[in-house]
């Protein structure tokens, strides 16, 4: 009797869309998600499952089929919202002052609850077991993935399974690839020390300001001329700080940056590259630069047999259109698991039926909730795959 209700995904719409309002009324920021932690605790144990606390505000709970032991595979959902201030026309806006999910994590969370409460319902249809994992902290390094971990999230998985909705992707279509998906993801901070001095006086400084703007200027040339053009790369320069009034000629500048590289190799010859440009420039006019560079997440890599499967199941199973995915530059501690464990990242199309979609992070991002139905889809078929 279990059976046609995990396969009626129609069935379950209003239960993962009040999931996903509840959720994205009470957004917080990392490592600070207790009213979201207690939400899932609440919603887990009227689903009969008990929910022990792993990475301060995370969750995990174990969905133990009634066919009889057998291999583990894990189901995660980012929980953190973003510090900015929403400005949509929702009729169930955030309530927290400054925090939104501005990119989607009410939508993983919901579709993962809903996703828990199927498997659930339909646990005399496996063998194995389902964890699940609401992960606190996914927007800032150095995240909440690697706690997760280092407390026993993936003791004894043999693989993990995530997604994430793409307000720029068709809604009733999923991306999937093998391979790099998402970006390594880098920061940077260049200090430049020259000589200040009189605006009126320019040829006894050292004018920090000017050097700032020809390293911003020069650093652009790692991408046009220093890297394959095959090979993408991003080298994004967003802040610029420099001087402290009109006529005095700045002493001191400070640059701050990300790098978005896929691979380990080209990671390191960005490094380098940035590094020998800043100084470079600074030493050009008699200054001085110090570079700062922090390694963020790794790239998420999906590994081809988990990809392969999932592809397959939502084929057989499903109307989802699967279209071979675009890796994006954007980045995800997802590729932490990755790093343990096999499995795959999946982006799940979340676009509204009219107008532009704004992007991820937009203080104006609306997802379609449909959406929500493909993506709680996509993880029961690719949780009974593994299982059988």
């Amino acid at each position: 009797m279990r059976r046609p209700q995990v396969m009626n995904a129609e069935h379950w719409r209003d239960m993962v869309v009040q999931f996903r309002r509840d959720l994205h009324r009470i957004p917080e920021l990392g490592f600070s998600e207790v009213k979201t932690s207690a939400y899932l605790r609440d919603r887990l144990a009227e689903m009969r499952l008990i929910a022990r606390p792993i990475a301060g505000t995370g969750l995990l709970a174990d969905i133990v089929g009634e066919r009889g032991p057998g291999r583990t595979v894990a189901l995660r959902a980012d929980m953190d919202g973003l510090p900015v201030q929403e400005e949509t026309t929702l009729s169930f806006p955030s309530e927290h002052a400054g925090v939104m999910h501005a990119c989607g994590h009410d939508g993983h969370m919901a579709m993962v609850l809903a996703a828990a409460l199927r498997l659930q319902a339909a646990r005399s249809d496996y063998r194995g077991t389902v964890r699940v994992l609401f992960q606190p902290s996914e927007e800032r390094p150095p995240g909440g993935a690697v706690k997760m971990i280092a407390e026993g999230a993936l003791d004894g998985v043999d693989e993990i399974y995530g997604l994430h909705v793409w307000s720029a992707q068709p809604t009733g279509t999923v991306e999937l690839g093998e391979g790099p998906q998402m970006a390594n993801d880098d920061e940077f901070t260049i200090r430049i020390y020259g000589r200040g001095g009189h605006g009126s006086e320019p040829e006894s400084t050292r004018d920090a300001a000017l050097i700032a703007a020809q390293t911003v200027v020069n650093l652009q040339t790692i991408v046009s001329r220093r890297v394959p053009a095959r090979r993408p790369v991003v080298v994004t320069c967003g802040t610029l700080a420099a001087g402290t009034a009109f006529n005095i000629i700045a002493e001191r500048a400070e640059i701050t940056g990300t790098v978005r590289t896929y691979d380990d190799a080209m990671r390191a010859r960005v490094e380098t590259e940035l590094r020998n440009i800043a100084v470079r420039t600074a030493q050009m006019v008699g200054a001085r630069a110090e570079v700062e560079y922090t390694h963020g997440y790794p790239a998420v890599v999906n590994h081809a047999a988990a990809v392969a499967k999932w592809r397959a199941a939502l084929v057989a199973e499903t109307e989802v259109a699967v279209r071979e995915s675009e890796p994006k530059l954007a980045a995800e501690d997802f590729s932490y698991y990755l790093q343990k464990v096999p499995g795959a990242f999946m982006f799940v199309g979340a676009a509204p039926t009219e107008g532009e979609p704004y992007p991820q992070h937009s203080s104006h991002l609306e997802i379609n909730e449909d959406a929500l139905i493909v993506g709680t889809e996509a993880l029961v078929r690719i949780a009974l795959a593994s299982l059988v």
